[in-house]
């Protein structure tokens, strides 16, 4: 948790939303897929006490139990995978900001025959009809892989 907490708490874009409280007026409290705003004035509270300069050193004691209360394999001391760490963390964070009230249904995109960046630029404005974010908009993007067997 430490490496991914130091990494993200490094994403200057991130840290100055939550650092400042503007993130409050982005809380989206009913989504369903989110914490109900919980995980993010948690990690909030982490980030400025860890960057308020008043600490030599900060323990995340209280934001470790806000994880472990919404994802219980993070909520003893066993060792955790920092990606799968990450991914809920900024999961958690995107839905609970999550600025789409309404998440439309949005059908499969037929991609036969299409170009690569078509496809690309058509798969990413349906995503955003779903998920828009300070964290989407600083963190996500697209990843197209080829796997051959």
């Amino acid at each position: 948790m430490n490496s991914i907490l130091q990494c993200v708490s490094n994403t200057e874009i991130l840290t100055k939303l939550f650092q400042s409280d503007d993130y409050k007026s982005q809380l989206n409290h009913d989504n369903p897929l989110g914490h109900g705003g919980k995980l993010a004035k948690a990690y909030a509270k982490l980030i400025q006490d860890m960057w308020c300069g008043a600490y030599s050193k900060v323990i995340p004691r209280e934001f470790k139990t806000t994880i472990g209360e919404f994802q219980p394999q993070f909520a003893g001391y066993d060792q955790q995978d920092s990606q799968e760490f990450l991914g809920f963390l900024l999961d958690g964070l995107h839905e609970d900001l999550n600025r789409v009230v309404k998440k439309p249904h949005v059908s499969k995109i037929e991609s036969k025959g299409r170009p690569d960046s078509i496809i690309a630029n058509e798969s990413w404005r349906r995503y955003l009809l779903r998920n828009d974010s300070s964290v989407v908009d600083s963190c996500f993007g697209q990843l197209k892989s080829h796997v051959t067997c």
